[in-house]
C-alpha cells in the first residue's frame, strides 16, 4: 500500500470534508435564523447533528494528523488503524441515522402509512448497527492487514444505508404519483416534488455505494475512508436541504411579527400535511380557486388581479358577507 492510497486518500478526503462541514455551518445558520419556531424535535435535531458532524471533523483532522505529524516514520504505528478510525465509523453512522430517521418522519407526516413506515425505520436502524458492528471490528482488528474481517460489517453497513436513501425516496414518489389533479400547476408541482425527493436519496446512497466499490476493490487502501469521511455531512446537508427550502403555506396571524417566514405558516411544521395542502421538501402544493363572472366572458385563477373596471363589476354582485347576488 502506497503512500497516495494511504495517507494521500486520508488528507484529501479531510479537505473535502472540512469544506462541506463550512456549507453545513452556513445552513445551520440559516435553519435557525429562517425557522425560530419550528417544533422543538426538529430543532434539536439538527442541534444533534452538528454536534455530531463538529465532532467527526475533529476526529478526521486528528486522524491525519496522527499519521502525518505524530506518528510520521514509525512504520507499525503507521500500518494500524488508531482509534480515530472507528471514531469515524461511529459517528458517521449516527449523522445518517438521525437524517433518515428524519426523512422517514417525513414520510409518515405525509402519507401515515403504518406498513411501510415502520419497515424504513428497520433498514435505517440496520445500518446504524451495522456502522457500529463495524467500528467494533476495527477495534478488535486493527491493522490494515486485517481488514479483510470488515468485509461483512462494511457491506451491512453500506448497503443498508443505500437501501434506506433509495427506499424512503422511492415511497415518498410512489405516494406522490398516486395525487391526481387538473389542474396543471399542481401537477408541475407535484413533478417538483418527486424530483426532490429523488435527489435527497441519490446524492447520499451513491456516495455509500462509491465507498462500497473502493473498498471491495483494495481492502487495505484508504480511498474508501476519504470518501467516507464526507459522508456524515452529506447526509447532514440532506436534512438541512429539506428544511430550508420548505415553503409556507397560507397566512398565520400568530406567527411572530420579524419572523423571515413572511408572515406564513409552516404546514409541514404544524403537520397539516394533505391532498388539499401539501408540503413535503419545501415545495407546497393547493387547490387552485376559479372566480367566473356571471356572463362567462373572463375567468380569474388565484394570484390573478383583475382591472379596477372588472373589481366594479365583482362587487356589484357580491354583497357584503361576500356572496353572490
Amino acid at each position: 500500500m502506497g503512500i497516495d492510497d494511504s495517507i494521500g486518500a486520508l488528507l484529501i478526503g479531510s479537505w473535502f470534508n472540512c469544506m462541506l462541514y463550512m456549507v453545513e455551518i452556513i445552513q445551520t445558520w440559516n435553519y435557525y435564523r429562517t425557522f425560530p419556531r419550528d417544533r422543538i424535535v426538529l430543532k434539536f435535531a439538527v442541534a444533534l447533528s452538528f454536534v455530531v458532524d463538529t465532532l467527526a471533523t475533529a476526529d478526521n483532522c486528528a486522524c491525519v494528523y496522527l499519521y502525518t505529524i505524530t506518528h510520521w516514520g514509525d512504520p507499525p504505528c503507521l500500518l494500524v488503524q488508531n482509534w480515530t478510525i472507528p471514531t469515524y465509523l461511529t459517528l458517521a453512522g449516527l449523522s445518517a441515522f438521525i437524517c433518515q430517521l428524519f426523512l422517514v418522519w417525513r414520510f409518515w407526516n405525509f402519507t401515515k402509512n403504518k406498513w411501510i413506515t415502520p419497515f424504513l425505520v428497520g433498514v435505517a436502524i440496520t445500518a446504524f448497527v451495522g456502522s457500529d458492528v463495524n467500528a467494533n471490528t476495527v477495534v478488535r482488528f486493527p491493522k490494515y492487514e486485517q481488514r479483510d474481517h470488515n468485509i461483512k460489517t462494511v457491506t451491512i453497513w453500506l448497503v443498508a444505508s443505500a437501501a434506506a436513501d433509495v427506499l424512503i425516496a422511492a415511497s415518498l414518489v410512489w405516494t406522490l404519483r398516486r395525487i391526481k389533479s387538473s389542474f396543471d400547476g399542481t401537477q408541475s408541482l407535484i413533478r417538483r416534488l418527486m424530483y426532490s425527493a429523488v435527489q435527497t436519496g441519490s446524492a447520499t446512497s451513491l456516495l455509500a455505494i462509491i465507498c462500497l466499490i473502493f473498498y471491495r476493490i483494495n481492502t487495505e487502501a484508504n480511498i474508501t475512508v476519504g470518501f467516507g469521511f464526507c459522508l456524515g455531512r452529506a447526509y447532514t446537508l440532506t436534512m438541512l436541504f429539506n428544511l430550508n427550502t420548505r415553503v409556507t403555506g397560507r397566512n398565520d396571524s400568530h406567527f411572530a411579527p420579524g419572523s423571515h417566514s413572511t408572515g406564513t405558516r409552516d404546514l409541514e411544521r404544524d403537520g397539516n400535511i394533505n391532498l388539499n395542502s401539501i408540503n413535503a421538501g419545501g415545495i407546497s402544493v393547493h387547490r387552485t380557486a376559479i372566480v367566473q363572472i356571471d356572463d362567462g366572458t373572463k375567468t380569474y385563477y388565484a394570484g390573478e388581479h383583475p382591472s379596477s373596471d372588472t373589481r366594479s363589476e365583482l362587487d356589484a354582485k357580491v354583497n357584503p358577507d361576500g356572496e353572490l347576488r
